[in-house]
């Protein structure tokens, strides 16, 4: 399947239709672009490049122009790459992007099956669980961008993003089409629609799972009206909702969700506590010898099925709660979601390791909401035993993470190590010491370098005791001072040393 041809014509009158071009510079609007990148790295002939971001330098725009680039887009003019290269000046790089991205790659998700899953927490395991399934129900692989893989027939590789910028998930979108592809389900941030990456894309399906204080900073949100804003934004661009009853500001959510114009049908999931307000709800979740167990239930159609996955932590139940729900709403038979529940396990969530007395349990728990419910669940499952707890706080952004990591982790564990998690621009030790000073009365110990921290605390361990390693799940490196340094991973750490140890 070829992507279509546009040229730079198509393009400007798009753009000033919507108020976007303030001059330009086009030789030849007939030309046909070649190719659509934000990233110097990746050029091809006859590029159009787009210049943004906080940290774009004018380096960049020079590295592409040499590479192929013969067109630029900016909010400013760049006179160092010479006349010969065109140029669009723009006052809203982004919402330009959000704009020619699907133009290009001929509006994609359009002929796709869209599900889409927002929420503070679990929305990497609820995305899986729902792949997973709709993989077993069409006999075949079925699209996926998630904040550890995107897969889209072409590609199977890592990612690094929840949700992509809209070159790179217009891109996927095109190469699961060209794959045959029918479903495709992703993750959508709050940072997608406060940076404008699904600007006009529409959903089929919209799972909100829940919503927590988080992401405040000047890099991401200023304050929880404005996050609050953004994850509902989503669920005006859906057509077939599922909502978690139990979420905070339910009322504003569902409020949201009735606003979509392409409004089709809201679902409501939740706990059995709350089962008289809600369609399908989960109750008789059980710690099992691998995994959980629980029933799901819906009163008023008579409906009730046994699942089983394959992932500990009670709390997962209720992120397979949101895909049954949704599933259901498909259409699609239980038979099938069994089977994609059963197959899922994700890297460095909720893995857990046992030896000679010890559990290592690593977990990508890194907020308030997620490490309430991690140490809930440990609370139940692990009641008499010792929880020595290991990780930080990011730089530069959700700064209020820091005394939530206290508040939650610190409390709940009976030692800690502080250490590193994304420091970016800042100090680590100056962010430990942040944190440390919020839980004076826990022992704890800052150790910068991870690998250490981890090594020491597994190291450290008794029979019995459990060692909780937090946020990093099984990301194999630490953002630092805007690049990816390799990290080898909790998970490599903990097995490696753990099935050492006598």
């Amino acid at each position: 399947m070829d992507k279509p041809k546009i040229n730079y014509g198509q393009v400007i009158d798009l753009l000033s239709k919507n108020g976007l071009v303030e001059r330009y510079s086009i030789k030849n609007p007939e030309q046909e672009i070649g190719y659509i990148s934000y990233t110097s790295e990746d050029i091809a002939e006859n590029t159009l490049f787009f210049c943004k971001g906080a940290r774009f330098k004018e380096q960049y725009l020079s590295e592409a122009v040499q590479k192929g680039a013969v067109c630029y887009m900016s909010e400013r003019k760049y006179d160092s790459v010479g006349q010969k290269t065109g140029y669009i000046i723009t006052n809203d790089i982004r919402r330009s992007i959000a704009e020619i991205a699907p133009l290009y790659y001929g509006y994609p998700y359009q002929k796709l099956t869209l599900v889409g899953v927002t929420g503070t927490k679990g929305k990497t395991t609820a995305a899986h669980f729902i792949k997973n399934i709709l993989d077993e129900f069409t006999n075949s692989e079925t699209g996926l961008s998630s904040s550890i893989q995107k897969y889209t027939g072409r590609r199977s590789e890592e990612s690094h993003l929840n949700t992509p910028e809209p070159c790179d998930l217009q891109k996927y979108f095109h190469e699961s089409l060209a794959s045959g592809i029918k479903y495709f389900t992703m993750e959508v941030s709050s940072q997608a629609y406060k940076a404008d990456r699904v600007r006009g894309v529409t959903f089929d399906n919209g799972i909100f799972l829940n919503i927590a204080e988080d992401h405040i900073s000047p890099a991401e949100h200023e304050n929880f009206e404005d996050y609050l804003s953004c994850k509902t934004e989503f669920l005006k661009n859906c057509s077939n909702i599922v909502i978690n009853c139990e979420t905070d500001c339910f009322d504003r959510v569902l409020e949201a969700a009735k606003s979509s114009e392409s409004l089709k049908q809201i679902t409501l999931f939740g706990g059995e506590k709350v089962k008289n307000s809600c369609d399908y709800y989960y109750s008789d979740v059980k710690k099992e010898a691998r995994g959980t167990s629980f029933c799901v239930k819906n009163d008023k159609t008579g409906y009730f099925a046994e699942f089983t996955i394959m992932m500990p932590g009670r709390f997962n139940a209720e992120n397979a709660a949101a895909a049954i729900a949704m599933c259901k709403t498909l259409g699609i038979d239980d038979e099938s979601i069994k089977k994609g529940l059963l197959k899922t396990k994700i890297p460095g969530r909720m893995e857990v390791f046992e030896n000679g007395g010890v559990t290592v349990i690593v977990d990508y728990a890194h907020n308030l909401l997620s490490f309430t419910k991690l140490y809930e669940s440990l609370s139940i499952d692990y009641p008499n035993q010792k929880i020595i707890s290991v990780g930080g706080a990011p730089g530069e952004k959700a700064y209020r993470r820091r005394k939530d990591f206290a508040d939650v982790a610190g409390k709940a564990s009976d030692y800690v190590y502080l250490t590193a998690e994304d420091p970016q621009f800042e100090d680590v030790q100056t962010i430990c010491e942040e944190i440390a000073g919020y839980m004076p009365s826990v022992p704890h110990q800052i150790i910068c370098d991870r690998a250490e921290a981890v090594t020491k605390a597994v190291n450290g361990a008794k029979p019995g005791d459990v060692v909780v390693l937090l946020a990093k799940g099984g990301e194999n490196y630490q953002k630092v001072r805007g690049k990816y340094e390799f990290y080898e991973s909790d998970v490599t750490i903990a097995k490696n040393i753990l099935y050492q140890k006598a």
